[in-house]
């Protein structure tokens, strides 16, 4: 018999017992003041079976081997000791379809998945994501105790997978600048601050990128058109129509063009510029590939501020997070969501996960001032970068906006723009046209 059959059964035991007792204490009773536990042959209290132990198999494709042990392990092991976690699904990159499913093709399929949000489009059609709504009514679970962007982000994405929870976050990320203070006091210019603007730090370039020494030196990169676009929550395709739209593209692109056609600028291959070469001074990127470089900032003397702005979108990036799933296949379905929501709302593996370098999904600013502390990179210039990061909303998200074939139309529009073969208008025009054909194909139309 199952352990949820034996604790039913105990259950009405016990609610039996409850209502005899009372009457069997009434009827005997003399004025003596005797008790039913005074009575001989009384009934003994049920005793509430201990939890069978068991053991749920991780496919994990956010912790290293050290921090598996540390942040999830260890601490999930003193709140639920019967259960054992097996991470002998996998340490994968879970955004690589053709990994996961050499995984399950072996049989060795998980009962809980990590990994992000973006991966919900391999999860779900995969069967590694069930939907989680029931679970977190059954168990009372109020996500409005979690970071507001991001829990609009994941009832934007859900929908996509005729869900209505796809899967929990578990951290945040979102970008960032770094900046190497040696080359800004090598050439006596203003360090860059929280807020900027990127016409800010395209100023700041100008001062910087110079050859000097022999030595080509880079200012600023920008980004990508989007993660720009991201801060205005541009859309690429309309939900209900299925049209493509760029709007808000034409303020975009001007931007990047204007940092990468600084001379000297254009063709820098900038995570190395930065972070081998140590030639690029401000340089954008996820916090997270921010944490997995800190060794190079051993022998640098660096600093962090918020992602530079739009004039009129004071917001820095959308919100990227990691999260956790649920299997349909597992048969323990109640205990593998006890053990994915504890990691949520537990604040000892929120807090090991805020030291470690990423960032809690909690409204709970004690522990993101914790930030970085086991890496090293915690100070309380980093901290304040991240206190006043501000995510922009949700962009609409379309089952194709994400795919490669649909934009790549718009990464030529850029590349043509860039070179000066089409203006504005001419390439975001032809991308508009390019991208609908491919969103068409992809509906079937």
């Amino acid at each position: 018999m199952g352990y949820h059959k034996r604790w039913l059964k105990t259950a009405a035991l016990i609610a039996v017992a409850g209502t005899l007792l009372p009457a069997c204490s009434s009827g005997s009773s003399s004025g003596t003041g005797t008790t039913p536990k005074d009575q001989p042959g009384a009934a003994e209290p049920a005793k509430e079976t201990p939890p069978q132990p068991i053991t749920l198999k991780v496919m994990n494709g956010l912790f290293n081997e050290k921090d598996w042990k540390t942040i999830v392990v260890d601490p999930l092991k003193k709140k639920f000791p019967h259960i054992t976690l097996d991470p002998g699904s996998g340490q994968v990159n879970t955004g690589a379809q053709a990994t996961v499913e050499q995984i399950i093709a072996t049989g060795n399929v998980p009962d809980i998945v990590l990994s992000g949000v973006a991966q919900s489009a391999i999860m779900a059609p995969l069967g590694l994501a069930q939907d989680l709504a029931p679970l977190i009514k059954k168990n009372k679970v109020d996500l409005s105790k979690y970071d507001n962007t991001t829990i609009e982000t994941l009832n934007k994405y859900s929908p996509l997978f005729n869900m209505e929870t796809v899967t929990l976050p578990l951290y945040i990320n979102f970008k960032v600048m770094v900046f190497n203070k040696d080359l800004f006091d090598k050439f006596a210019v203003p360090y860059p601050t929280n807020h900027m603007t990127h016409q800010d730090a395209i100023e700041l370039s100008k001062k910087l990128t110079r050859m000097d020494g022999g030595v080509q030196y880079y200012g600023y990169n920008a980004d990508s058109h989007i993660t720009l676009g991201g801060q205005y929550s541009l859309k690429l395709i309309d939900l209900k129509t299925n049209k493509v739209t760029l709007q808000g593209y034409e303020k975009v692109f001007p931007i990047i063009k204007e940092a990468q056609s600084l001379p000297g600028m254009k063709g820098v291959s900038a995570s190395k510029a930065f972070y081998t070469d140590k030639s690029l001074a401000m340089h954008v990127d996820w916090l997270a590939t921010v944490v997995a470089n800190a060794a190079t900032f051993k022998d640098m003397k660096w600093g962090m501020v918020t992602y530079p702005e739009h004039k009129d979108s004071r917001y820095q990036t959308e919100v990227d997070f990691h999260s956790t799933y649920v299997t349909k296949t597992t048969k323990y379905p109640n205990e593998a969501f006890q053990v994915i929501n504890w990691m949520l709302e537990n604040e000892e593996i929120q807090s090991l996960i805020t030291r470690s370098g990423k960032i809690t999904v909690q409204k709970n600013k004690d522990i993101i001032s914790q930030w970085g502390r086991d890496s090293g990179l915690g100070n309380d210039e980093t901290v304040k970068a991240i206190l006043e990061t501000k995510m922009a909303p949700a962009h609409d998200i379309h089952p194709s906006d994400r795919k490669a074939n649909v934009l790549a139309p718009l990464n030529t529009a850029y590349t043509d723009y860039l070179n000066g073969t089409k203006d504005l208008n001419a390439a975001l025009r032809d991308a508009q046209e390019e991208m609908q054909k491919q969103v068409d194909t992809e509906l079937g139309k």
